[in-house]
């Protein structure tokens, strides 16, 4: 084979291994582009979704319904809209606080509550830091629910029970009574349903008191105090109302969120409230 017909072959070769580089860099070009088109189509997408789906300021979603969940902000991914745009909450005059001192957590459980042979209307005292909330319990309407309470206030379990949550948008709310004072822990048994409200705007007035839970038939210790109508799904309930020191719980809301909680309406109140002592009257 003369020179020139083999430089010609080896020219040839390297023509044809640089057109295959050329083919092979626009395959991927052609790829990256239709990656980039997908990749872009999913995010048009999910910007679509994410306009669809509800504000999460008007729903109780997966931080915002009165749950009893072991975490320090529980709560089950239920929708409940509330009044469009939810006003402060007035100050109420007259209430002060005092240092509410070290909160007391209870490890103790029970099979059952003992019964407590109660009816008609009872008189539940939570004397906190901020003066006394008076809850007139419903024994006809919640047996079970109301029993639990009583049995629990006799073994002093309320005693020096934070309330850890506070609820200011969406829902409005303050929760109290779980083991560890924080919404973690657990007392050993649950109590059913009873006495739950319709379904329908402003279901939960304010003044009712409910029983939190994981879900059907779970209620135990944990209770919420509604300080301003909320809509809710009519799952928690209604064991009665505060006939006395609902202003306790306003003055409470009206001090807002913990700052540095991972949701600005939703967490400990900023006001922290104990409740000092418990008793059950008639």
């Amino acid at each position: 084979m003369t020179s020139d017909k083999r430089r010609r072959e080896l020219a040839r070769a390297k023509a044809e291994r640089q057109a295959q580089r050329r083919e092979a860099a626009a395959a991927r070009s052609r790829r990256n582009r239709l990656v980039g088109f997908l990749a872009a189509g999913a995010v048009l997408l999910a910007g679509i979704a994410w306009a669809a789906w509800p504000d999460s300021s008007q729903t109780a979603g997966a931080d915002a319904s009165p749950d009893e969940a072991a975490s320090a902000s529980p709560a089950p991914a239920e929708s409940a809209a509330t009044e469009a745009t939810p006003g402060p909450v007035a100050t109420p005059a007259g209430v002060t606080c005092q240092e509410p001192g070290e909160p007391r957590q209870d490890g103790r459980t029970w099979d059952a509550p003992k019964d407590q042979k109660l009816s008609g209307t009872v008189d539940w005292m939570l004397n906190t830091n901020c003066g006394r909330i008076t809850v007139a319990l419903d024994a006809d309407e919640a047996p079970k629910n109301v029993n639990a309470l009583a049995f629990l206030t006799d073994e002093g379990y309320y005693t020096g029970n934070f309330c850890h949550r506070l609820t200011t948008a969406g829902i409005f709310v303050l929760q109290c009574g779980s083991p560890g004072a924080d919404g973690t822990g657990e007392t050993g048994f649950t109590v059913p349903d009873e006495n739950l409200p319709s379904d329908g705007q402003g279901n939960y007035p304010a003044g009712a008191v409910a029983m939190a839970n994981r879900g059907p038939d779970t209620a135990s210790s944990q209770i919420f105090i509604v300080y301003k109508k909320t809509t809710l799904p009519p799952n928690y309930t209604i064991v009665g109302k505060v006939t006395g020191g609902l202003d306790v719980v306003k003055y409470v809301a009206a001090g807002g969120v913990k700052a540095g909680s991972s949701d600005s309406t939703d967490g400990p109140p900023a006001q922290p409230i104990v409740i000092k002592t418990a008793s059950i009257g008639s």
